[in-house]
């Protein structure tokens, strides 16, 4: 089989599984995404530049051009906004401005320093509103790189479609995501994270591979059931204290311990994260070909269990059906990927370690003493 697939296939097969994450588990930011740039738009935005695009960007465009942004921060990995067409003009004529005005396009001496060049199209900004940070395609050999207003630039990412592929995996596999951002919510909306200030990171929840739990109904029987064991003899005196004829102290009660049984249960997340630990390998499968390894990130660079691993811990057969398609319709660079995804749903689904490490954080954390 061959491994030559053509990078705008690669960027459309990655950015579908990354909008249908959206849908499901991030409507907000899903609901940001503007719809994609017909070929016209796209023609007007090359003229303006006076250069081609690459396929792989135009094919990322024709499916959204760009985000509105949820409370001004973006969705794309790293925290990057998708800017939108005008946006990638505007910026790209101005550091073109920058690069005249300082007289070096590094044609003729090769140590001149060179702020921009033509072939470098800007797609992803700080956020929706701030434009001078962000990621850049490469033209000339495919790169993804950042830019600073100090005239930094650095090679972030291989390639568009690697980078769209990380972002698609870390989505589907958050447990096995690799480099310092994780996938989390925040209003519903997706953030990278844990954000940096406290603040933020208080509201910030992290994404463990399914929909956030909802947050116990304000009832004083549901806020109960979900405080830590040993609150529960705290809570039940102070409810049998309560005068029930005063309707402020009841709702004074009851919204403080929601708020309890709410932070009780977003430290039982992060608890169970931490019991999980990431990919559980029990029967690593056969060493990668190096042309299949080289399209992993460094942290994630191990080896993958064997298809035969997966399918006997994918216990239901609907499941096992979907995950044959998935692997009959993969390209072969995409198969390290796609295991490591697959083994860490099949590691939550089936396997006996996983559900104890589970059960015992739980159990720890239900227990009364």
């Amino acid at each position: 089989m061959t491994t030559d697939t053509p990078a705008d296939v690669r960027v459309t097969r990655a950015w579908s599984r990354i909008v249908e994450w959206l849908a499901e588990y991030a409507p907000p930011s899903y609901a940001a995404l503007k719809p994609g740039a017909s070929d016209d738009e796209i023609v007007a935005l090359e003229e303006a530049l006076g250069v081609s695009v690459p396929e792989e960007l135009k094919a990322l465009w024709r499916l959204s051009a760009g985000e509105d942004g949820v409370d001004g921060s973006g969705l794309m990995l790293g925290g990057w906004a998708l800017m939108p067409l005008d946006a990638a003009i505007e910026v790209h004529q101005m550091q073109m401005r920058f690069q005249e005005e300082g007289g070096e396009d590094g044609t003729e001496d090769e140590n001149a320093v060179v702020l921009w060049k033509p072939s470098w199209i800007p797609f992803c900004s700080f956020n929706p509103g701030d434009t001078v940070y962000g990621l850049y395609l490469n033209g000339e050999n495919g790169e993804v790189c950042q830019w600073t207003r100090f005239g930094e630039r650095e090679r972030e990412y291989e390639s568009l479609p690697a980078y769209l592929e990380l972002m698609a995996v870390s989505l589907e596999a958050p447990l096995a995501a690799a480099g310092p951002e994780k996938p989390g919510m925040m209003g519903g909306a997706l953030v990278w994270g844990p954000p940096p200030d406290e603040e933020h990171r208080d509201q910030w929840v992290r994404h463990l591979g399914q929909a956030p739990p909802r947050h116990p109904a304000k009832t004083l029987g549901a806020i109960r059931e979900a405080l830590p064991g040993d609150e529960w003899e705290e809570f039940d005196e102070q409810r049998d204290a309560l005068d029930l004829t005063d309707p402020e102290a009841v709702a004074a009660f009851r919204d403080h311990w929601w708020e309890r049984a709410v932070q009780a249960q977003e430290e039982l997340e992060d608890d169970v994260a931490a019991a999980l630990g990431g990919n559980i390998m029990v029967q690593p499968g056969r060493k990668l070909a190096p042309e299949y390894e080289a399209t992993l990130p460094p942290a994630v660079r191990h080896l993958p269990p064997s298809l035969d691993d997966i399918r006997a811990a994918l216990r239901h057969e609907s499941v096992r059906a979907r995950f044959n398609r998935e692997f009959m319709d993969a390209i072969p660079p995409h198969y390290p990927a796609l295991l490591l995804r697959w083994w860490d749903i099949a590691r939550l689904m089936a396997d006996p370690r996983s559900d104890r490490a589970v059960r015992a954080v739980i159990n720890g954390r239900r227990a009364s003493d």
